[in-house]
């Protein structure tokens, strides 16, 4: 029996109903499935944390904002200074495997501080990467808890690195001289709940055409260039709807924005974990639209990606190298990073119906090799090589 210690908060693994989050989703998915295997169990630490006040949110006082802050963090740090003494407890006691998620896991100082005591004395760790430096940069502000000397000592000390495929891991690879290393590719994936919800695959409905995406809108995620191919189709085909099912985020154009709150076409809402599958029924055509020409978008494995492959509907999907192979039997439908083009092949699914039925039958095919046991799987084999 492996016993593995996740550093993690470890109301992750159960509290998910209302989750938005890939990185939680991740995280939970994979740590969950790897539990239910034989050989495999995943010990975490729960512990509370309170948010802070949002700067413009509730409460109005301005004072009291303030007061709640600074004692939500005090409060906060406190908590994981215990987590800290009893992780460094637990190592010591039942001498676990060691699971990061970076750079989730590494965001905090005591985290920190516990993966340089799995280095000095000598565990083996596993480094789950769902994200680089370089995704701050791509789709926020620039700003990041993690800088470039974190992310070389986390790679370089870790046993075993997760990324999320090939292309990530060739990235890390030349980056920081990793060649001695376990490297491990795993793709993200989908619940197999879907497959259970959708057990049959996709018919279309006459006057009926359902487009959505979901995830953050905002920076280099394709959004604007959606709302406007959608908005430009919709004059057409009045029966058009597009689904937004995400936060605004960082770099969204505000002309985008507008248009999205005063439309009567487009529905933007958050959609908790537990209530996705069930939003999704009447959807004839879900999009990922990415920008390709940015260098982090190379090496995305965007969740929603599985999650619309889970579904066995439509997928429209820009040219990102990472993503190429995966629909390269015809399954998915592939569309340059341009507002004509997304417009066009749109309209040509509104038009050949029988197309969108071609690509679900291709999708009901590959979609068993994208779940989230398989991908424990994956990871129990390799480790399992350590």
């Amino acid at each position: 029996m492996k016993k593995i210690f996740a550093v993690i908060n470890g109301h992750i693994l159960e509290n998910f109903g209302t989750n938005t989050s890939p990185t939680y989703t991740r995280i939970n998915q994979l740590l969950t499935e790897m539990n239910k295997l034989d050989d495999i169990e995943i010990i975490s630490i729960q512990f509370k944390q309170f948010s802070q006040c949002l700067a413009h949110g509730e409460p109005r006082n301005e004072l009291l904002r303030t007061y709640i802050n600074f004692f939500s963090v005090i409060y906060n740090n406190i908590v994981k200074t215990i987590v800290l003494a009893k992780s460094i407890f637990i190592l010591i006691k039942i001498k676990p495997l060691v699971y990061f998620a970076y750079p989730h896991s590494i965001t905090t100082i005591q985290n920190r501080l516990v993966f340089k005591f799995c280095k000095l004395f000598k565990f083996s760790i596993i480094l789950d990467i769902h994200d680089t430096i370089e995704q701050a940069t791509a789709i926020s502000n620039g700003i990041s808890a993690i800088n470039s000397r974190i992310e070389d000592y986390s790679l370089r000390n870790s046993t075993l690195l997760l990324p999320l495929n090939g292309q990530m891991r060739n990235y890390i690879r030349n980056i920081y001289n990793l060649s001695d290393k376990l490297i491990v590719p795993v793709p993200n994936a989908f619940e197999d709940e879907l497959i259970e919800k959708f057990p049959d695959l996709y018919e279309y409905v006459s006057g009926r055409f359902n487009v959505c995406y979901i995830g953050g809108l905002g920076k280099n995620r394709g959004v604007d260039l959606l709302v406007k191919a959608c908005a430009n189709l919709h004059k057409k085909y009045e029966y058009l709807n597009l689904y937004l099912f995400g936060p605004y985020e960082f770099g969204l154009q505000n002309r985008t924005r507008e248009l999205i709150e005063e439309s009567d076409f487009i529905i933007r809402k958050l959609v908790p974990r537990i209530d996705l599958p069930d939003a999704l029924h009447s959807i004839d055509l879900f999009v990922m639209p990415y920008n390709p020409d940015e260098e982090y978008m190379k090496f995305v494995s965007p969740t929603k990606l599985f999650e619309y492959i889970g579904t066995g509907k439509p997928i429209l999907c820009t040219k990102c190298e990472s993503l190429l192979e995966i629909g390269k039997d015809g399954s998915i439908m592939y569309v340059d990073y341009d507002v004509d083009d997304i417009e066009r092949k749109i309209e040509l699914l509104i038009n050949c119906p029988q197309i969108r039925v071609n690509m679900s039958k291709g999708l009901f095919k590959m979609r068993s090799q994208h779940t989230w046991k398989t991908r424990a799987i994956t990871v129990h084999d390799a480790i399992m090589s350590l």
